[in-house]
């Protein structure tokens, strides 16, 4: 540290440290072949292989039959697919439709296509031939799914009916309401049917006597997918988190009767939407959600609903949403938006993002008996397999690090575990953009000691760090935390305002060691007959203004500033002053450490003055490099003495009193008499405004009563508020 303190000038004396870690920082950044977990680990990923591209922008559906065969339902020609063997695809069915939302498959390989908008259902047979088996009145159809004797379920939109219809075609409503769209089905062992909603993300079941419950009436807006284990827990993904202060959507009715039509539609999210094809109208949910800037709202979650009722939110998320379930044991596989992400979502609430893929969404997952993984991306369609063991390599690209102004770097070194036969490295890149071009340096040769290697980098604003994982033989090496050092160039500190405050102005301290009542920036104790003012007064200046009782003390003036420095440095400040009109500053408190300081202005003559304040970064840097910065504040007035109060007697009837009032460097502010001790009664001057040095007034008493003499008291107060007296008796 002290050599590349020595080395770089203008740089600095505090190191800073960069460190990646947790699951948040490296999810924010971009992988290839690594997995993350939620304690922050990353470990290298299962393999993922591809299987089919079929050169469509999205694969909506997978389904799988009894000789392994897959089939992938695609957008934006409408398109079915069939993949066989090691990956060998062709299309078996062109809609005429814009999209093929939904696939089923029976037992005895029945293949249900479900195409949008003008929703169809088609059957297909083993040659590709389709006739219509099922055409309902809504526009759309999001998904279908088979129920214990073989009927097809069909969810559609924008009526939001639940349609069941047997081998024949011949169809029934089951699910009816006022909600706008019916998005996902499940069916459990027991015969139950349980379905998702849009706009209201409201969970149904349907008992096998077509009776309907409402699960869960979640705080989101679409229920995505659901899936059902053999024991009967549900998972759900749901998108689009609503705040607590919006309303609710009215649920659906407990009988599956039609709803009026005017009922039949509402304002839902629209979540898909692509520039080949015709978006589907405001009213209908699609399958593309659309993923903005991170915020604080949460964009999607997965909950478990149990047999017995209790739910949980096993995962959720502000940056992505989850598209597609999978169940598997423990919990639920999981594929995201809009970074095309898939997680091991555990019932315990820890979780595993095994693999990410270079694509927006991940829309379909499948999960054999045997454990093999088949999922399909969006944007760009694909289909993919996921095997067990891990990839050879992978890689980690941070996000760009902006360190405020041109630095030197440090080391850079990680942390975590690598086994005999695995290798993490480390390479950089820096440049003064923000986003990286071909300004930036090339990519830095590997630095590969987990103790740390000087950055080779050039010398810049932004940095970037990538991170190499390779194994042999099925080992992965585990990586927990990557640190850079840097030391910024040293900046100026700043001062953007000195304020002046009212004379007698002080703010007192919080805390006191000596249990006397001390003020901010006054090195003496507070004299006994200080007095606050009228309750606690926050001002604009810092810190007093931060947590200070405000106070009056006769002869003090409160000057307090603002600063700050780029780089994080500690300041002390100078402080000095001078008389308008000298040209020598004399000091007035060195090595301040505060931004505050109270001044005796009892031991200066009157007159007007200006406080000049240095601020200086050297606590915090070598005197070679530290800077300094200077901020005069406005002339302002001291005057400590009261001003003359003569009074006079200039007789008459009525009796009337002649009062002359002089200071010798403010002007005068006000001027009040008193009779026999009664009331005080302002008076105007002559010229009727008090605004010079001397001013005269005339008091004519009227109605004088009682014994004489009579005594009449006087007194003035400057600008500063200086206050003096003078009397006379009135026969």
């Amino acid at each position: 540290m002290l050599a590349l303190c020595v080395a770089t000038g203008a740089s600095a004396a505090q190191p800073q440290f960069w460190r990646i870690e947790g699951a948040r920082d490296f999810l924010d950044g971009d992988t290839e072949g690594l997995s993350i977990d939620s304690e922050g680990r990353v470990r290298l990923a299962p393999v993922a292989r591809p299987l089919h591209d079929p050169e469509a922008p999205s694969v909506w559906s997978l389904v799988r039959d009894s000789q392994g065969r897959i089939y992938a339902a695609t957008g934006n020609e409408g398109r079915v697919f069939r993949i066989e063997g090691a990956g060998t695809g062709a299309t078996i069915y062109d809609a005429s439709e814009l999209e093929v939302h939904a696939l089923a498959i029976g037992e005895d390989g029945r293949l249900f296509a479900g195409s949008s908008p003008e929703g169809k259902v088609y059957l297909l047979d083993r040659a590709g031939r389709a006739t219509t088996f099922f055409d309902p009145d809504d526009k759309y159809i999001w998904a279908t799914a088979l129920d214990k004797q073989g009927r097809l379920l069909v969810a559609t939109g924008s009526e939001g009916k639940l349609h069941r219809v047997d081998r024949a075609g011949k169809a029934e409503v089951i699910l009816s309401g006022l909600e706008g769209h019916i998005t996902a089905i499940a069916v459990d062992n027991a015969g139950n049917i349980y379905a998702g909603s849009s706009p209201g993300g409201i969970l149904y079941r349907i008992d096998t006597a077509n009776k309907v419950f409402v699960l869960h009436d979640s705080p989101f807006r679409e229920v995505k997918a659901l899936q059902v284990t053999a024991e009967g827990t549900l998972y759900a993904a749901v998108i689009d988190g609503r705040d607590r202060d919006e309303s609710r959507p009215p649920s659906l009715p407990a009988a599956p009767t039609p709803p009026p039509a005017s009922a039949s539609s509402g304002e839902v999210t629209v979540t898909e939407s692509f520039s080949l094809a015709p978006p589907p109208p405001s009213s209908a949910p699609s399958p593309r959600p659309s993923e903005s800037a991170r915020s604080s709202a949460v964009k999607g979650a997965i909950l478990r609903l149990l047999p017995t009722g209790e739910i949980d939110t096993l995962w959720s998320s502000t940056d992505e949403m989850p598209h597609s379930l999978a169940v598997e044991p423990g919990g639920v596989l999981v594929g995201t938006g809009s970074k095309g992400h898939l997680y091991r979502i555990h019932d315990d609430r820890t979780w595993t993002m095994l693999a990410s893929f270079p694509a927006e969404q991940i829309t379909s997952l499948i999960r054999t008996a045997s454990g093999a993984v088949f999922l399909a991306t969006s944007n760009p369609g694909r289909i993919h397999a996921l095997e067990a063991t891990p990839a050879a390599k992978g890689t980690f690209v941070s996000k760009v690090k902006d360190t405020e102004t041109v630095s030197t770097w440090g080391r850079v070194g990680w942390e975590g575990v690598a086994a005999p036969g695995t290798r993490v490295e480390v390479t950089s890149r820096s440049g003064n953009t923000g986003t990286p071009d071909k300004t930036w340096t090339e990519w830095s040769k590997p630095y590969v000691r987990a103790e740390g290697e000087p950055v080779a980098s050039e010398r810049a604003r932004f940095l970037q760090l990538k991170v190499a994982l390779s194994g042999d033989g099925g080992q992965t090496p585990v990586l927990d935390t990557v640190t850079a050092a840097y030391l910024q160039r040293n900046l100026r500190p700043q001062i953007q305002a000195v304020t002046v405050h009212p004379p007698g102005d002080v703010f007192q301290k919080p805390i006191s060691i000596s249990g006397d009542t001390e003020i901010l920036g006054l090195e003496t104790t507070l004299p006994a007959d200080a007095r606050p003012t009228s309750g606690p007064t926050r001002s604009s200046a810092s810190p007093a203004s931060s947590y200070s009782r405000k106070m009056y003390q006769k002869g003090l003036q409160t000057f307090t500033w603002k600063a700050d420095d780029p780089n994080g440095d500690a300041l002390a400040y100078d402080v000095h002053y001078r008389r308008v009109g000298d040209t020598r500053f004399r000091s007035l408190g060195k090595n301040v450490t505060e931004p505050v300081l109270a001044w005796d202005t009892t031991t200066v003559p009157n007159g007007r003055y200006i406080v000049r304040v240095t601020g200086t970064d050297a606590p915090s840097n070598p005197d070679t490099v530290a800077l300094s910065v200077e901020k005069e504040s406005a002339p302002f007035d001291v005057d400590n003495t009261p001003p003359s109060v003569v009074v006079s007697l200039a007789g008459g009837s009525p009796a009337r009193v002649q009062v002359t009032v002089r200071d010798d460097s403010s002007q005068v502010r006000r001027a009040e008499f008193s009779v026999d001790g009664g009331r005080w009664q302002e008076v105007h001057p002559r010229d009727g405004i008090n605004d010079a040095v001397e001013e005269s007034y005339d008091i004519v008493l009227r109605d004088l009563s009682g014994p004489a003499p009579h005594i009449v008291v006087v007194r003035a107060s400057d600008l500063l508020g200086n206050l003096s007296t003078g009397r006379v008796e009135v026969p």
